[in-house]
């Protein structure tokens, strides 16, 4: 697997992170200045999110660093997907902060919702980007497009998962890449298939040996990550 670097340290983004199974990061304008069509969105969203069994996570609701960017970078990393809210309202620094933690999502493999209203622009790298658009009235097309979009995301689950097991039965076993697909399954639907077959992974590990498949320090690194992540599961 490639190596992801962090935005803060340039260092390897690596170590512990809280896993929240099913749970959505909310990228969105908070503060006193919130639009009245943001906030309505805002709640239909979560409202939605909820009935379907899905936690949001917000990272202005959130304490416990800091840095506000390492705590939206490991909240991110904890989540299973997000979702953006903007409208033609949302203030440009604002949306650049939007957009900015749309890429961290991208890059750490988190599927992304995008909910806009009908006037608000998206930029242009995002002209080809299905979203959810909000026109109004009593939000039912809202409601009924973002159900659809969550139910596709949490399709994505078997996906990952299948993608994991074809790593594992491959001529040239991969396991890294088998543990990464496995944990977005875990984060986006809590799959106890794919959180089994995580567990399953780490005893493969434990009794390979030194082989070509796994040299010492990809060893001890990958067994390290995949017990922090079982013991920090709820």
């Amino acid at each position: 697997m490639p190596l992801i670097f962090s935005p803060l340290s340039e260092d390897v983004l690596e170590g512990p992170f809280k896993p929240l199974p099913r749970t959505a990061f909310i990228m969105q304008h908070s503060g006193r200045k919130v639009a009245p069509i943001e906030a309505e969105m805002d709640r239909i969203v979560c409202d939605c999110f909820k009935r379907l069994g899905h936690p949001v996570k917000k990272a202005a609701r959130s304490v416990g660093t800091k840095d506000f960017l390492e705590k939206i970078i490991q909240i991110i990393r904890g989540c299973g997907f997000g979702v953006a809210i903007f409208s033609e309202n949302t203030p440009a620094p604002t949306l650049a902060n939007i957009f900015f933690e749309i890429g961290l999502c991208n890059i750490l493999g988190k599927p992304v919702i995008l909910v806009k209203t009908a006037k608000a622009k998206a930029p242009s790298d995002f002209t080809r980007t299905e979203w959810v658009t909000y026109r109004g009235r009593s939000g039912r097309k809202l409601k009924s497009d973002l159900e659809s979009s969550i139910g596709s995301i949490v399709e994505l689950a078997q996906y990952y998962e299948a993608l994991g097991d074809l790593a594992m039965e491959a001529e040239q076993v991969d396991v890294e890449l088998a543990f990464e697909r496995y944990k977005q399954a875990v984060l986006i639907s809590d799959s106890k298939s794919a959180q089994a077959k995580i567990q399953n992974l780490l005893e493969h590990i434990k009794n390979k040996g030194e082989s070509a498949e796994l040299l010492r320090a990809s060893k001890v690194r990958l067994g390290k990550s995949i017990s922090e992540f079982l013991k920090l599961l709820p």
